[in-house]
């Protein structure tokens, strides 16, 4: 009888390593029927939506600006793109203002997909080419009526991938913490978290080697300033400013426009001949002004000649930052030429062209100072003529 209720008990053990086995045969087949998760991963974009992406990327597409083809080479990572917008080819006949396009030139080359500038993503080529993902650009998603997001219906129209970036910005810490985490979400995305991490470090040390420079000059001893012909948008006159300009604060210079609340927009002629800052500074892209005067011929105006800063010569032209949203290596290149005229004994180290390719060759992989500046009629970094 023992006998019989061993043979039982093995039978019965067999039966069931049979059963789990052949379970777990099931369960295992189950996910497979439905897609292949080992190739997928899950990541939570800027606008708080859970994504499932491919575990490897190397064809992404920009629905949204100038920002996200900029921080794909801030990345190392451009050469991902299967297609561009329209307005980030480089135009050897216009030229550009934007260092990322002049580091891609391979842009040219790419197939157009509509622009950010009311003409709408073509989403049948979209799919036709084929990208693993679709990047735009923002922190909220927007929801419509059906409770959808835009990302969630280009998703559900193209199944593909839609990850919402962050912009960022310099503008003050929340923004710059901000960009850091989309700079984090894209090297986490692209498997470039070490090229995050490098630009990040890059970047904080810049900042903080700028206001370590003059945080100790007395308020009593900051010079004033003013910044004119400033683009957004397009290109404008003398007048338009910034009251909040990143590269007089990280600098401690006196805005001429401080407190007056002006972003993107014109100063009055009376406020700053009143004023009366030590120097004048004029963004280059006012070159391309074509519906009024521009700011290299304004400034020698009558109206302004009895300032100081006219009178003792103290006008000089910066590098245009402001193309497809903000170019960030331009506004630390430029704020090294501000410091360098404003202080010029706390920056007797800095050559600020070669700084300025410094930067542009940890952003943007290469040195294009001298294609910008040739740009701007070569007038960046240097005296304006007055007469």
């Amino acid at each position: 009888m023992s006998q019989i209720r061993a043979t039982i008990a093995v039978s019965f053990t067999v039966f069931l390593i049979i059963l789990i086995t052949t379970a777990g045969c099931i369960n295992s087949a189950g996910p497979a029927q439905s897609g292949d998760t080992s190739t997928q991963r899950s990541i939570t974009d800027s606008s708080g939506r859970m994504v499932s992406i491919p575990l490897t990327i190397t064809k992404t597409i920009c629905a949204s600006g100038g920002t996200c083809p900029r921080y794909l080479t801030y990345m190392e990572a451009a050469g991902t793109l299967v297609a561009v917008e329209d307005g980030e080819r480089l135009n050897l006949t216009t030229g550009d203002s934007r260092a990322y396009v002049w580091a891609n030139p391979s842009f040219a080359s790419l197939p157009i997909t509509g622009s950010s500038r009311g003409v709408s993503i073509n989403l049948e080529q979209l799919m036709t080419l084929a990208p693993q993902v679709i990047f735009t650009m923002g922190t909220t998603a927007n929801l419509s009526s059906d409770g959808l997001s835009s990302q969630d219906t280009m998703q559900a129209k193209t199944g593909i991938p839609v990850i919402s970036i962050g912009s960022g910005s310099f503008q003050d810490d929340e923004s710059r913490a901000e960009l850091y985490a989309s700079w984090r979400l894209m090297g986490t995305i692209l498997h470039r978290e070490e090229r995050a991490e490098e630009l990040i470090t890059y970047t904080d040390a810049t900042i903080a080697d700028l206001v370590n420079r003059t945080k100790d000059i007395p308020a009593s001893q900051q010079r004033s300033a003013y910044i004119g012909g400033l683009s957004h948008g397009g290109a404008h006159g003398f007048m338009s400013t910034q009251s909040e300009y990143m590269p007089f604060i990280w600098n401690n210079v006196k805005n001429a426009a401080a407190g007056s609340g002006i972003q993107n927009a014109d100063f009055s002629k009376e406020g700053l001949i009143y004023a009366d800052p030590d120097v004048i500074f004029i963004d280059a892209g006012t070159l391309g002004v074509t519906t009024e005067i521009g700011g290299f011929e304004e400034i020698k105006s009558p109206v302004f000649t009895g300032m100081k800063a006219v009178r003792n010569g103290d006008v000089y032209a910066t590098l245009p930052y402001t193309g497809r949203s903000t170019n960030l290596e331009t506004q630390l290149v430029d704020a090294y030429y501000v410091g360098k005229i404003m202080y010029p004994d706390r920056f007797a180290d800095i050559d600020p062209k070669v700084k300025a390719d410094e930067i542009y060759t940890m952003f943007v992989g290469v040195p294009v100072f001298d294609k910008l500046n040739a740009n701007c009629d070569n007038l960046a970094f240097s005296k304006v003529p007055l007469k």
